[in-house]
Parts: C-alpha cells; sequence; structure tokens
C-alpha cells in the first residue's frame, strides 16, 4: 500500500555509490531525510556519506529495518535490484530506471502485486514531502511548502507546476512522480487515496498522460469519493498528431486529442477540475483558494 514517508521513515538507498545515487543521496541526506543504509556494487565499502553500506538488501534490513528502499539501477541491473528488495522484506520500493525493457517492467510489476509490495516506476523520480524527506531525485530544495500535492507520470511538468506554485506563493505539500514509461506499477489511485487522508494537502494536483487507463481509473474513484478535495488535472499532447512511431501503445490511429478529450470529460464528470495550459497552474490554483 502506498504511503507518504516522513523524516522519521529510515529509507535504503540500493546503489548509493553510483553516479547517480551518490548525487541523490547527498542532496536527500542535506534535505533531512533518514537514510539509514546503502548498497554498493564495490563490496569493499563499508560507508559512504556517513551512510553504512552493505553487501546486499537482507544484511541492511536485518541491521537497519528500512521500511523504503530506492533503487538506482541500470536497465541491466534494476529488475535484479528490485526483485532483491522485495524479497528481503521491504514493503515500498522506488525504482529512478528509465527505459526498462517492457518485459522486465511487466516481470517487476507482476512480482510487485505477488508479493503485496508497492512499487513506484520504473522511471520514478521519487517521491518528495515538503520540510519532511526525499526518496529519489525529487528537487524539494528549489520549492517552497504550501497545501498542493502533485502527482503525475511527467517529472519535468510535476517541476514546472511546482515552481508555478511556490512562485505563486501557493506552494506545495508533496510531490510523486509515478513514472512516464509505458508499463509502471503504481497508479494514481493509491496515491491519491493517500493525498485525500493528508491533513497536510488541501488540494490535488494530477498531471496525466495520453495513453493508458489510470485517468479513467481515478475518475471512477474520485466520484464515489464522499470527502473530496479540489482535485486539478491536464494531460499533455493535445497538439500532437496520431502515434505513428509508438506502436507498443496500440494507438497508431488514434489521435491523440480524442483520448485527451475523453480523459478530460471522466475527470470532470467525477467533479475534477480542468487546466487547459500547464502555464496556467500557479494562476488558475491560486485564484481557485483565494475565493
Amino acid at each position: 500500500m502506498f504511503f507518504l514517508p516522513t523524516k522519521e521513515t529510515p529509507i535504503l538507498c540500493q546503489g548509493i555509490t553510483s553516479s547517480i545515487g551518490a548525487v541523490h543521496t547527498e542532496l536527500a541526506l542535506a534535505y533531512g531525510s533518514h537514510i539509514v543504509a546503502g548498497t554498493s556494487a564495490d563490496k569493499n565499502i563499508r560507508q559512504f556519506l556517513g551512510v553504512p553500506v552493505y553487501k546486499t538488501v537482507s544484511e541492511a534490513v536485518k541491521a537497519k529495518d528500512p521500511k523504503v528502499s530506492v533503487v538506482f539501477a541500470t536497465p541491466t541491473h534494476a529488475l535484479k535490484d528490485v526483485e532483491e528488495a522485495m524479497k528481503a522484506g521491504i514493503k515500498m520500493v522506488v525504482c529512478i530506471t528509465e527505459r526498462l525493457p517492457m518485459h522486465e517492467a511487466l516481470k517487476m510489476k507482476n512480482l510487485a502485486e505477488k508479493m503485496g509490495v508497492c512499487l513506484v516506476g520504473p522511471s520514478s523520480m521519487g517521491i518528495g514531502v515538503m520540510n519532511q524527506t526525499v526518496v529519489g531525485s525529487v528537487p524539494l530544495h528549489l520549492f517552497k511548502k504550501g497545501k498542493i500535492a502533485l502527482v503525475g507520470r511527467s517529472s519535468s511538468l510535476l517541476w514546472e507546476v511546482a515552481r508555478q506554485l511556490s512562485n505563486a506563493g501557493v506552494g506545495v505539500s508533496s510531490v510523486v512522480s509515478l513514472g512516464a514509461d509505458h508499463l509502471i506499477a503504481t497508479s494514481f489511485v493509491p496515491v491519491v487515496s493517500a493525498l485525500l487522508k493528508d491533513e497536510a494537502t488541501e488540494g490535488i494536483v494530477v498531471i496525466g498522460q495520453v495513453h493508458g487507463q489510470f485517468e479513467y481509473e481515478l475518475a471512477e474513484f474520485y466520484k464515489k469519493q464522499k470527502n473530496k478535495k479540489p482535485m486539478w488535472c491536464y494531460i499533455p499532447g493535445r497538439s500532437l498528431d496520431r502515434s505513428d512511431k509508438r506502436p507498443l501503445l496500440g494507438m497508431q490511429t488514434v489521435k491523440f486529442l480524442d483520448v485527451i478529450e475523453a480523459k478530460k470529460m471522466a475527470l470532470m464528470a467525477a467533479g475534477a477540475l480542468w487546466v487547459d495550459s500547464p502555464d496556467m497552474f500557479g494562476k488558475v490554483i491560486k485564484k481557485g483558494k483565494n475565493r
């Protein structure tokens, strides 16, 4: 089950000494994240950035009992690393790896469902809770604290919306990057469900994607909620034509605009709000909060 980590949540960094892992672990530690352990391909390293480093995830779990693991791995090793974390008993795993082969992403997703693990990603940039913690590579240090939570597929759009809300004086409470690859494990529903219960969050921004069914699932879920929070939605791609070069999406003969309009109607019928352009989020949400 998805949950928002706090500053007390113990975090394991798999691949802590890799080029990407080292940079984002250092930033997360500077933000105050409770990183209790790491694993490294270099079996001779016992400590890095003041964090104990173990040979295996099982050793790290036995010694430090992390509740969340973030995986910094190449596509070649991501499946093995995620599987190792799940088998060691960690119940929420964030996989940063992008461009994972489709069959391996599917194996990863199926394994998470079978073992009852919440897998965020692959291709997630992570989870960030303002003034609390960073799991992955969410640049919370660039944003101001507020009460609007962000969840989406495109991390670049999430950062842009967070920037706008910060500049508008609205700020953000948390950011959850689900991943932009074709196949990911966690949909909008479990994240929005957690945000609806989060006392630090008064409103939610959802950044969707043209392909997939997640937006329809979210509309069905949101429609049934008795205690709604305002939810602003946007899906990029209105100006794009058919998906000639993406046959895996099954959308070669489908116009993006038609799909976006259908998802827009479903979300608005469920009670969500719609934002027509990504450069309008700061103004729209500030206006909505000042009413």
